[in-house]
């Protein structure tokens, strides 16, 4: 792919590596600003209808997609657009002038979905976990990077020629083999939201034990030994030991680890006449109040949970609040109601009304916040 990209980048000319380097970083920024404003438009879909997509049944068609994009890099089948499809897209692309800055950004813009036979499944990957974030930074940056990425390899070989570009053989198929155990981690990233901590743990370490199994059963058919091939054993080794200990861990300190997890009491509300009931109520008793949003998809609601508000010196200084917590995980009316009132785009979101009963004006909280950082953030505050 590679050879035949570069003779379209440059014309068919023979140009100083200046400006080899000048036309195939045009190239690359052209398919960028496609992919960047493909990203922006799926992270759009994505925080309209994110509380959808968090729906059990829909992470549980996504987890079988990547695994299914995933086996496609194993080597079980191929992924690619219609034939019908990528010839209309080459013929427009080589119908773009060579060698010049505008044809060269053109055709950068026309063949970020000619690629697609060889970036089918990562792209695709990429396009579901933007739209599983629903933000539009993530969305534009991700796919900008994955293009950046996939531009380098042609920016090397446009500027040095071939010198630097590997003879093809196996190691392709173990680098394919590699972006698969990758993707392998979307469906647990995706299922660790609605499965219970202990089987996300058991997956998690079963994917490190597989692809470290992997990695040091390929270490003898590796093109270089010596010291070299020492070190991948080791690096596998320590790997898949690191992925054993977690399970390890859970099963030789079970009791340890549930008597170290102390609950912090909430007041759960379910609409907007409740959260003004408990406001009225935390005013006339003079204290101020935290509202947190709340999903059973949301790690980072989790993490919160277990890492901030469960922190001895978080506890002490939540004693003195009213602790509100909103339950938004099945995205009924009054729960939109309530997000829209409070103007709430995403989660985690945490509010606060000081001892009068006002919000806070810059005290919200989106974002996972340590305990520590939580802290200096109420006392910035005044809270």
């Amino acid at each position: 792919m590679y050879p035949i990209l570069t003779s379209i980048v440059l014309g068919g000319a023979q140009l100083t590596q200046r400006r080899a380097l000048l036309l195939s970083v045009i190239y690359v920024q052209g398919m960028a600003l496609t992919y960047t404003l493909l990203g922006l438009v799926v992270a759009s879909a994505g925080l309209q209808f994110q509380a959808a997509l968090q729906h059990p049944y829909v992470l549980m068609g996504l987890s079988v997609l990547f695994v299914a994009l995933a086996l496609s890099m194993f080597g079980l089948y191929s992924l690619q657009l219609p034939s019908g499809v990528q010839t209309w897209l080459n013929s427009l692309s080589n119908a773009q002038q060579g060698g010049s800055l505008p044809g060269v950004f053109a055709m950068g813009a026309i063949s970020g979905l000619v690629c697609s036979p060889c970036t089918t499944a990562p792209l695709s990957g990429a396009l579901l976990y933007v739209a599983q974030s629903g933000d539009l930074l993530t969305g534009a940056v991700a796919l900008y990077a994955l293009a950046i990425g996939m531009g380098i390899p042609l920016i090397l070989v446009a500027v040095f020629g071939n010198k630097l570009l590997p003879k093809a053989g196996n190691w392709m198929e173990r680098v394919k083999t590699l972006f698969g155990f990758v993707l392998l981690a979307a469906p647990i990233f995706l299922l660790e939201r609605i499965v219970p901590e202990f089987w996300s743990s058991v997956l998690w370490s079963a994917l490190g034990l597989a692809a470290f199994g992997w990695l040091y059963h390929v270490k003898n058919s590796l093109p270089f030994g010596g010291w070299k091939q020492s070190l991948i054993g080791i690096v596998a080794i320590l790997g898949l030991l690191a992925s054993a200990q977690p399970l390890l861990n859970r099963w030789l300190a079970p009791t340890q680890t549930a008597q170290q997890v102390k609950q912090i009491q909430f007041t759960r509300i379910a609409n907007l006449s409740e959260l003004q009931s408990a406001l009225a109520e935390a005013k006339a008793q003079g204290k101020p109040v935290m509202l947190d949003f709340y999903a059973d998809w949301c790690v980072a609601c989790k993490e919160f949970e277990k890492y901030t508000f469960h922190a001895k010196q978080v506890e002490t200084k939540l004693s003195g609040f009213v602790l509100l917590q909103a339950d938004v995980t099945k995205n009924q009316p009054q729960d939109i109601e309530l997000l829209k009132a409070l103007n709430v785009l995403g989660l985690p979101t945490i509010e606060f009304w000081n001892a009068q009963g006002e919000p806070v004006p810059n005290a919200r909280i989106t974002g996972f916040m340590a305990a520590q950082p939580f802290l200096d953030h109420l006392t910035q505050q005044g809270l």
